[in-house]
């Protein structure tokens, strides 16, 4: 249904992290994945934190809202945010055009990322939780 992204961490809520090294610490850019936008559907506005924001891993920290259904977006780690991705304002169904590129939403200065990467899925784990997080949207969607 959905490629799988290997190099990606996954929070359970369909965030995923991606780890960008920068001279002056680590980053970690976050998104969606496309579990997460196929169960909200067209993308017609968000809510994101600010930059300067402080957010924290597993609490809601904005809202996506699709057509029909919005979804709340929880952060998959503790940090300050260094940047928002402002184009998804003007066209917020860029995120699912691409969401692993320039759908990103948010870049993380973390506060605890070695701690917090633990409690998020990646590798074996990760491809684990895709394929059973894809068989349960394939049950709901078959007749009965």
């Amino acid at each position: 249904m959905f490629p799988f992204q290997e190099e990606l961490y996954f929070h359970r809520e369909h965030t995923w992290i991606r780890f960008e090294p920068h001279e002056r610490g680590d980053r970690f850019r976050i998104g969606l994945d496309e579990i997460f936008l196929h169960d909200v559907g067209p993308v017609v506005s968000l809510d994101l934190p600010h930059e300067g924001d402080e957010i924290s891993q597993d609490e809601i920290c904005g809202v996506i809202r699709g057509k029909e259904r919005s979804k709340l977006l929880y952060a998959p780690l503790t940090g300050e945010i260094l940047d928002v991705n402002l184009e998804l304002y003007e066209e917020p169904d860029v995120i699912r055009e691409d969401p692993y590129g320039v759908g990103w939403l948010l870049l993380v200065d973390p506060s605890h990322a070695k701690e917090e990467l633990e409690y998020l899925l990646k590798g074996e784990e990760a491809g684990k939780w895709w394929k059973h997080e894809i068989e349960i949207r394939r049950a709901d969607l078959s007749p009965e």
